[in-house]
């Protein structure tokens, strides 16, 4: 399998929060992905054989959004990105970003079975897709299927899922690379955005919270794709705006749950044990907030 094969298959995969049933396996795999990509920057070239060497692992905005939905959250339409927005998008650079979290914004909207807004934001996305040359994973024959199946949950979903990943698949067949980067930089705001604003009162033991948590190896997996294409002046400026971010997640601390165990039960099912949780405390978490919200008011007004 090529490295490219590895990198599409990892954008566009099932979430590990949704395959790992104890939340120290969910720690512990990631971090190993992490490390294996860090350790390769490290001491690799930039190359060819460098990039297909390199696993990059970070989910879909529509499987971030499904572990707000299964907490019962409501809709909020005050958190996406207001539709005018699109018209401070003169740039390549602003439209590719902004496409990013339009893209995170019908994600939601389609996972909280907003219908109307789904027409609105889809023909944003439409749009803006056309200006960056990304036609084919959101063209007029996608909108159709999206007006046929309003009142149709499941179907909006996996439009939503199909279009992204043909997207992702597209810009990394034709090597854009670097518009992937500015991208998927705009949708994990978005997400991160959304998903802080429906954590609630702090405790460790709050479910967004861990959640928002675990997202850390995700991340720091994206921080590293921002830096191998910074030689793109785009890229290089959003891999700066996002250093701090990069660092505060680099600030949470590791606890060992103990040795790393897996008991299948008697229905088949594996319960894996064991391994390292991360832990964040208050002050922290409330950094982490302050500073995705200042990059999420940059990214959608700024340029």
């Amino acid at each position: 399998m090529t490295g490219l094969r590895i990198i599409k298959l990892s954008l566009i995969g099932l979430f590990v929060i949704s395959i790992c049933s104890i939340q120290s396996c969910n720690n512990q795999a990631a971090k190993n992905k992490a490390n294996i990509a860090n350790d390769t920057i490290k001491t690799s070239s930039k190359d060819n054989a460098y990039l297909e060497s390199v696993y990059y692992r970070f989910p879909t905005p529509d499987e971030i959004f499904g572990f707000i939905k299964n907490e019962k959250f409501k809709y909020d339409q005050t958190l996406i990105n207001p539709a005018q927005n699109v018209e401070k998008y003169l740039d390549s650079k602003s439209q590719t970003i902004g496409l990013g979290i339009y893209v995170a914004d019908l994600a939601y909207i389609t996972i909280f079975e907003s219908y109307n807004k789904s027409i609105e934001y889809y023909s944003l996305i439409h749009n803006l897709s056309e200006k960056v040359r990304i036609t084919s994973a959101y063209d007029l024959e996608v909108s159709k299927r999206i007006e046929k199946n309003l009142l149709n949950l499941d179907s909006l979903k996996n439009i939503s899922i199909d279009s992204y990943s043909s997207m992702v698949e597209y810009l990394i067949v034709n090597n854009r690379e670097k518009t992937l980067a500015l991208i998927a930089a705009g949708a994990y705001i978005e997400c991160f955005y959304i998903a802080f604003n429906h954590a609630g009162k702090f405790s460790e033991a709050n479910p967004m919270i861990v959640k928002i948590v675990d997202l850390k190896y995700a991340f720091e997996n994206l921080y590293s794709y921002l830096q191998i294409y910074s030689d793109d002046e785009a890229v290089k400026s959003v891999a700066a705006q996002f250093r701090t971010l990069n660092s505060l997640f680099g600030m949470m601390k590791e606890k060992s749950l103990g040795k790393t165990t897996i008991k299948q039960e008697t229905d088949g099912n594996f319960i894996l044990g064991g391994g390292t949780k991360l832990t964040i405390d208050k002050i922290l978490f409330d950094q982490l907030k302050s500073e995705v919200f200042k990059l999420r008011k940059n990214l959608i007004s700024k340029y």
